[in-house]
């Protein structure tokens, strides 16, 4: 047997997030007119590093004991996506139409936006392209939250806004033409 040992894949300027008005297909989002529409907004340097991290856990329970066993088993449950809150930059004194605002002026509350997320390649310098592997999340968005640390000599303003997934889970898809 040959041990592999590959090399990983760094997280940081390597995920990329594209916030698309509509997604016909969430298993195939169409590059021209979905992602790269006018109407998307690429979130990737809006987000903080904190500010988009979706998770999943999978809750255990114990099957019932038998007659015959001296021992319990457990099994696996169902699993739950969560997403923390989003953490998107703005600019407080600029309008919701300026380019610092594009994320404030699409993530309004009570949205239901399809979300597009690509790991790997390089946020800033790769586009997304035809045969990138994605996952697609439908967010429904909560208030958006003013924000900001003001202890922080690093620090900037922020808007803090609540999120859920809607449905089952992300799906993981191909983006096509």
């Amino acid at each position: 047997m040959t041990v592999v040992y590959p090399e990983g894949t760094p997280t940081l300027g390597a995920t990329k997030v594209v916030a698309a008005v509509a997604v016909a297909d969430a298993t195939a989002p169409k590059l021209a007119t979905e992602i790269d529409a006018a109407t998307s907004v690429d979130l990737s340097c809006f987000l903080l590093a904190n500010g988009w991290n979706p998770d999943a856990s999978t809750a255990k329970g114990t099957k019932p004991a038998r007659l015959c066993s001296k021992t319990q088993q457990e099994q696996l449950n169902r699993t739950t996506w969560t997403i923390p809150d989003l953490m998107y930059s703005y600019d407080p004194q600029a309008d919701d139409t300026a380019p610092a605002n594009e994320a404030k002026a699409l993530l309004v509350e009570g949205a239901r936006i399809p979300v597009v997320e690509r790991r790997g390649p390089d946020a800033q310098e790769d586009p997304f392209a035809v045969g990138d592997r994605t996952r697609t999340f439908f967010l429904e968005l909560g208030p958006q939250i003013d924000s900001g640390d003001l202890t922080d000599e690093n620090g900037e303003f922020y808007i803090k806004q609540s999120a859920v997934i809607v449905g089952e889970a992300p799906v993981h898809g191909v983006v096509v033409a």
